[in-house]
């Protein structure tokens, strides 16, 4: 049952959760007030800030910015465009810290408001042809399609890798002339690779200029190229597409360092560690980014600059103290170094500046192709700088259109790249009326806490268990690995051959017990290659014949996949694979629990 406002911020007051604060004014809309409506008085419950002022008048326009902080930890953010003077933030659930609510209003003429962009990074992974291996161009067009759908008025590629023209056109195919895109293709023929060019930027702006090359002993136009783009009210922004290196990347060593932490494992590198892997080239590309190449194009101009591209390292604002329990964090605080370096020189990450709680918006950018492991990898980024650049939001995609889904394709290359794609929506300032559409908006990742809680019931020990499975490989693969209480030893499929899925793998639990749970732990390597996505869990008392028990569909994920057994008696548990990742199957562990006695 919904609770009425202001007894539920009484009552939030004396549980010692909300602090109310007055909101400041910055214009003669006169003060605004902010208030919590929540579905109730716990950490963890759905809260939405509601603010209010005074209306703005005919020809005018409120926008509202309310934040929901605890001290300096920001858990919500919204920039709201009102004509009544009233405005809701997106939901976000209450934290265990005490949270205070506050809004700023600036009041601003209709056609003041200024220019929305939607702005678009994506790495393409070899041109959509997925590094290749897709050779129809089937993958392109539906990647195609789904560009025309986010439908952004600045696209940041990179990878484009001789797919740039086939864009341009396929994102013109049927498009009215005020439409239209332009294409630059950036990187330049002297600084290609052996697959060909690699930065593109597209808009439906004016290209004014396109920037000269520029290169020295650490980057080239293979890894920055921008150019001057016209807004329609006569203002200007630059936009740069940009790639850095990716060897000794945090996605190998972070992975491992949080399996290691989250099962008490030796560390292979201590955090100090993890954070020089940025050192290698990384670092010194983001200086001559930053403090060469930019300058060189931009001079003293202080017109907006926005950036998006992949720059193979992890962002430091998520990895504070404040998420050091987040999902895959597991206790570890990292002031990463080279996106650090974004931040000293003003650029705002546009996706954490939207969803401020990096717990429940992890933003993973690598890899929905390969998969996401245990700790969050973000590599993939749209910065903004500029005192007139406002952020209205911003998320990420990993998933094909409905339409594409079901596909052959589909199922083995859940999404057209091995990058997420990062879409966010922004204000430039100045003359013009605002957002026309609604702002993007991130889809919460829904799993609270370092790793799931232990199921219910009593361990059934590893030395009562066997296990049998339709295809293994031999020694390194035996399904006894699946119940040997060892999460470095993995059951997997047989291979190079690969027998066709179903796949099947049954535990012998010794006699007929009655069951509470069943934990599926899918292997800890970085290879997630045979990581089930999907089955069917199945029981027996004979082990011959089999009842279906729940269909499960699991995210390409190494954090286990717990199945509610509640009521269930048996003496075999079979998990038929119908989708493992690669066309294979593959599990660290198979943990049975029985109801405690």
């Amino acid at each position: 049952m919904r609770l009425s406002v202001p007894p539920l911020a009484v009552a939030l007051a004396l549980a010692g959760l909300l602090t109310p604060a007055p909101a400041t004014a910055e214009s003669a809309t006169g003060p605004g007030l902010v208030r919590l409506e929540c579905d109730g008085d716990r950490p963890g419950s759905t809260c939405t800030m509601v603010a209010t002022g005074r209306p703005p008048g005919p020809r005018h326009v409120a926008e509202f910015v309310m934040t929901a902080r605890s001290g300096e930890h920001v858990w919500a953010r919204d920039t709201v465009h009102s004509r009544d003077g009233r405005a809701r933030s997106r939901p976000f659930p209450l934290p265990a810290e005490k949270v205070t609510a506050d809004v700023s209003v600036t009041k601003l003429p209709e056609r003041r408001v200024g220019t929305p962009l939607r702005l678009m990074a994506w790495n393409l992974f070899v041109g959509g042809t997925i590094n290749g291996q897709e050779k129809t161009g089937e993958n392109l067009k539906q990647m195609i399609e789904y560009l025309n759908e986010v439908d952004p008025d600045v696209l940041f590629v990179v990878e484009g890798y001789g797919s740039g023209q086939k864009i341009l056109d396929g994102l013109n195919a049927g498009r009215p002339a005020g439409e239209r895109f332009s294409g630059a293709q950036l990187t330049r023929p002297e600084d290609y690779s052996v697959n060909g060019d690699n930065l593109w930027l597209y808009t439906k702006l004016d290209i004014e200029q396109v920037y000269p090359r520029y290169a020295d002993a650490d980057i080239t136009s293979f890894n920055l190229g921008g150019a001057r783009l016209g807004l329609p009210n006569g203002q200007h922004v630059h936009a740069f597409s940009m790639w850095t290196w990716h060897d000794l990347s945090a996605n190998w060593d972070g992975h491992e360092a949080a399996v290691q932490n989250l099962y008490g494992m030796p560390r292979t590198k201590t955090d100090e560690q993890l954070l020089q892997d940025d050192d290698y080239r990384r670092v010194a590309m983001g200086r001559a980014i930053l403090d060469k190449a930019l300058p060189s194009f931009i001079g003293d101009d202080d017109a907006p600059v926005l950036m998006g591209g992949d720059l193979n390292a992890w962002p430091h604002l998520d990895w504070t103290e404040q998420f050091k329990n987040a999902r895959g964090h597991a206790g570890m605080v990292l002031p990463w170094p080279m996106t650090s370096l974004f931040t000293k020189a003003g650029f705002v990450d546009t996706f954490r500046y939207a969803n401020p709680d990096a717990g429940r918006h992890p933003g993973r950018t690598w890899s929905p192709l390969s998969g996401y492991r245990s700790a969050p990898a973000r590599i993939d980024y749209i910065f903004t700088r500029g005192e007139n650049v406002r952020v209205l939001g911003s998320r990420i995609d990993d998933r094909r259109l409905p339409t594409h889904q079901g596909s052959a394709l589909d199922r083995t290359y859940p999404f057209y790249s091995d990058h997420s794609a990062v879409i966010t929506d922004v204000v430039i300032r100045g003359a013009g009326t605002g957002p026309g559409r609604p702002a993007v908006a991130d889809e919460p990742e829904n799993a609270p806490g370092v790793w799931p809680a232990t199921p219910a019931g009593t361990r059934v020990p590893p030395a009562e268990l066997s296990a049998t499975a339709t295809t293994f490989k031999p020694g390194i693969g035996d399904p006894s690995r699946a119940v040997d209480g060892d999460l470095t030893t993995d059951y997997h499929s047989d291979y190079p051959e690969i027998a066709p899925q179903p796949h099947l793998v049954t535990v012998d639990l010794g006699r007929v017990r009655e069951l509470s749970a069943v934990r599926f732990q899918p292997k800890l390597r970085y290879d997630m290659n045979g990581t089930v996505v999907k089955g069917m869990v199945q029981v027996s008392d004979d082990g011959t014949t089999f009842t279906d028990v729940r269909r499960v569909e699991w995210p390409r994920m190494t954090a286990p996949n717990d199945v509610d057994l509640r009521g269930v008696t048996a003496r075999y548990v079979r998990l038929r694979v119908d989708h493992g990742m690669g066309g294979a199957s593959a599990l660290a562990e198979i943990i049975p629990y029985e109801v405690s006695q």
